[in-house]
C-alpha cells in the first residue's frame, strides 16, 4: 500500500489547503452534532444498514463519528491520521458493511459540509474552502475504500492457497488409491493364477470334465483382470477411465458361475437367474462401450 505522503502528493494536497481546512474547524464544530445525527438518521432508514446500528452502540458510534468529522478540520494530516483511517476501514470490513454504504455516507457528509460552506464562508473564500474539503474527503475515501480492496485480495489469496492445497492433497490421495488398486489387481491376478493351477490339477486328480470347465472360467477371469490392470496402468499415465471393463469383469464372473453351475447340476430357475444377470450386464456393457466410443 502507498504511504500517506505519496497519496497526498498524488492528490496534490498542499499545506495551504491543510491551513484552509483548519480555519473551517470553528465553523463546523457547532454543527457537528446535527451533521452526525442526520448521518445516522439516513442509515437507520436503510434496512441493509439499520442492523449495524443497534441502539446500545449508537452513542459510542456517534462519538467516534463526531471525532472523525472534526479531525477533518484539525490535522495534523500525518501517518497517525493515515493509520486512524485504516482502522476505520478495517472496522467496516470486519462487521461486513458493504463498501457501497461507505460511498453513500461520504457523499452525504460531502453535501452537508458543502452547504455549510455556502452559508458560513465568505463568497470569495468559498471556492478554496470547497476545494480543500473535497480533497480531504477524497483522501479519506481513498484510504478507507483501499482497505476493502486489500481485504478482498487477502481473502482471495487465502482461498486460492487453500483451494490449491486441497486440490494437491486430493490429487495425491487419488493417485495413492490408484496405486492401491493396481496392487490389488496384481494380487487378484496372482490369486486367479493359483486358482487356474488348482483347477488344472483337478483334471488329473479329480473330475476332469468339471475341472476343465472351471479352468476355462478361471482363464476368463484372468483375462479380465489383465485387462483391468492394463487399463489402470494406462489411467495412471493419463489415459481415460474405462467403465466398460469393470462391467465386463462382473459379466465374466457371472459367465464363470454359469459354467460351474452347469456341472454342479443347479436348478433351472437358478440357471435362468444367472443367464438373466449375464443379459443385463451384457446390455450395460454394450451401452457403456458405445458411450465411451463416442467420447473417444
Amino acid at each position: 500500500m502507498r504511504t500517506f505522503q505519496e497519496i497526498k502528493e498524488n492528490y496534490k494536497f498542499t499545506e495551504l489547503e491543510a491551513q484552509t481546512l483548519k480555519s473551517l474547524g470553528p465553523l463546523v464544530e457547532p454543527h457537528a452534532d446535527r451533521i452526525v445525527s442526520d448521518f445516522y438518521n439516513l442509515f437507520l432508514q436503510i434496512p441493509d444498514t439499520a442492523g449495524f446500528l443497534a441502539e446500545a452502540q449508537q452513542e459510542r458510534l456517534r462519538v467516534l463519528h463526531r471525532a472523525w468529522l472534526l479531525a477533518l478540520f484539525q490535522g495534523p494530516y500525518d501517518d497517525r491520521y493515515f493509520q486512524r483511517l485504516q482502522r476505520i476501514g478495517h472496522a467496516h470490513v470486519r462487521i461486513g458493511l458493504s463498501a457501497h454504504f461507505v460511498y453513500v455516507g461520504m457523499n452525504h457528509i460531502r453535501l452537508q459540509l458543502l452547504r455549510l460552506i455556502e452559508t458560513e464562508v465568505e463568497p470569495k473564500a468559498q471556492e478554496a474552502a470547497a476545494g480543500a474539503l473535497e480533497k480531504i474527503l477524497d483522501l479519506n475515501l481513498d484510504v478507507i475504500a483501499r482497505t476493502y480492496h486489500e481485504e478482498e485480495v487477502r481473502r482471495i489469496f487465502v482461498s486460492h492457497r487453500l483451494d490449491n492445497a486441497l486440490i494437491r492433497f486430493a490429487q495425491r490421495f487419488t493417485f495413492g488409491l490408484d496405486l492401491l488398486l493396481v496392487v490389488g489387481l496384481i494380487g487378484l491376478s496372482l490369486g486367479v493364477v493359483a486358482m487356474i493351477v488348482s483347477d488344472v490339477s483337478q483334471i488329473f486328480t479329480g473330475s476332469p470334465s468339471h475341472a476343465l470347465v472351471a479352468a476355462m472360467g478361471s482363464l476368463l477371469v484372468l483375462w479380465m483382470v489383465i485387462e483391468l490392470l492394463e487399463a489402470e496402468i494406462d489411467r495412471l499415465k493419463g489415459g481415460a477411465f474405462k467403465i466398460h471393463l469393470f462391467v465386463g469383469a462382473a459379466m465374466v464372473a457371472f459367465i464363470r458361475k454359469i459354467l460351474v453351475a452347469t456341472m454342479a447340476h443347479e436348478t433351472p430357475e437358478m440357471l435362468a437367474i444367472y443367464l438373466a444377470g449375464v443379459f443385463v450386464l451384457g446390455s450395460i456393457y454394450w451401452l457403456v462401450s458405445r458411450a465411451e466410443a463416442r467420447r473417444g
